[in-house]
């Protein structure tokens, strides 16, 4: 588990080290990185937050110990990055070029949760 989060924790800084060099080229996010390197290690990145962010009070004291501190808010940007979720809207945008059948999201949404 030690291993699991510190490569996350160093891949995110990667990425984060990445889109601070092509925002300076006027860019929004490094685009040579291939996309689904990307989601992968904002999942976990996100998960390794949001897990340690609720351990019980007691258990997180003994995990701050060894150095492991989880940011919820940390952890729900990243998994709103790779859910595709912005501040603007409180569902997903998902491309139908990306994902050719996520019409189909509304509708199995609406029928599962019903």
């Amino acid at each position: 588990m030690r291993t699991t989060i510190s490569i996350y924790r160093h891949l995110g800084q990667y990425l984060d080290t990445m889109d601070a060099e092509a925002r300076e080229r006027g860019e929004p996010e490094d685009t040579t990185i291939d996309k689904h390197f990307r989601s992968g290690v904002y999942l976990g990145v996100g998960m390794c937050n949001i897990i340690l962010s609720l351990m019980p009070a007691k258990l997180q004291t003994i995990v701050e110990l060894f150095g492991y501190k989880g940011d919820r808010q940390q952890g729900l940007q990243s998994l709103m990055k790779v859910g595709g979720w912005s501040t603007d809207r409180h569902e997903p945008s998902v491309s139908t070029s990306a994902f050719p059948f996520a019409f189909l999201y509304p509708r199995s949404y609406l029928i599962m949760n019903n």
